[in-house]
C-alpha cells in the first residue's frame, strides 16, 4: 500500500513567496554593489588627489614655477572633489536603496515565513490524523484477531464437547 502524501494547498503561494524573496535578495545585491562601485570610485578620486598634490608640491613647486601647469593640476584637483562630493550624493541615494531594499526583504521573508508556519502546522494536523488512522486500523486488526481467536476456541470447546458426548452416546450404548 502507498504511504499517503501530504499536500498543502497553499503550495503555490509558497512558491510564489519564496520566489519574491529571491528576487528581494536579487535587488539588495544590486543595490549593494551600486554603492560599493560608487565606494570604489570615491577611494579612487581620493587617491587621484592625494598623488596629484604630491605631484604638484614635488614638481611644479621647485625651480622654475610654471604657472599654467599648476593653475592645470589645481583645476584637476578641484574637479576630483567635486567628483567625489557629486559620488558622495550618489552614495547617499544608493544607501538609501539599500535600506529600502533590505525592508523589502524583511517584509518577503516575513511573508514566507507566515505561509512556511501555517505549512508546518498543517503537516503536524495531518500527521497527527495519520497516525490516528494507523493506530484505529491496528486497534481494528487487533479487535478482528482477538475475535478469530475467541471464535477458534469456542469451535475448539465446542467440537471438545461433541466428542465428549459423542463418547459418552458410545459408552452408554457399549453398556446397554
Amino acid at each position: 500500500m502507498a504511504q499517503p502524501r501530504f499536500h498543502f494547498p497553499l503550495e503555490a503561494l509558497l512558491e510564489h513567496r519564496r520566489n519574491s524573496e529571491r528576487e528581494q535578495m536579487r535587488k539588495l545585491a544590486a543595490a549593494q554593489q551600486e554603492v560599493q562601485a560608487l565606494l570604489t570610485t570615491i577611494r579612487g578620486a581620493q587617491q587621484r588627489i592625494v598623488e596629484e598634490n604630491r605631484a604638484l608640491s614635488t614638481k611644479h613647486l621647485t625651480g622654475r614655477l610654471d604657472m599654467s601647469a599648476i593653475a592645470f593640476g589645481k583645476r584637476y584637483v578641484g574637479n576630483l572633489h567635486m567628483q567625489v562630493v557629486l559620488t558622495a550624493q550618489k552614495l547617499g541615494a544608493a544607501e538609501q536603496k539599500v535600506a529600502a531594499a533590505r525592508v523589502q526583504l524583511l517584509q518577503a521573508a516575513r511573508a514566507r515565513k507566515v505561509i512556511e508556519k501555517l505549512r508546518e502546522k498543517q503537516h503536524a494536523r495531518w500527521l497527527a490524523e495519520l497516525e490516528r488512522k494507523d493506530a484505529a486500523l491496528m486497534d481494528e486488526i487487533g479487535t478482528q484477531l482477538a475475535m478469530r481467536e475467541a471464535a477458534r476456541e469456542e469451535a475448539a470447546r465446542a467440537e471438545g464437547e461433541l466428542m465428549a458426548a459423542e463418547q459418552t452416546d458410545e459408552q452408554e450404548a457399549g453398556a446397554a
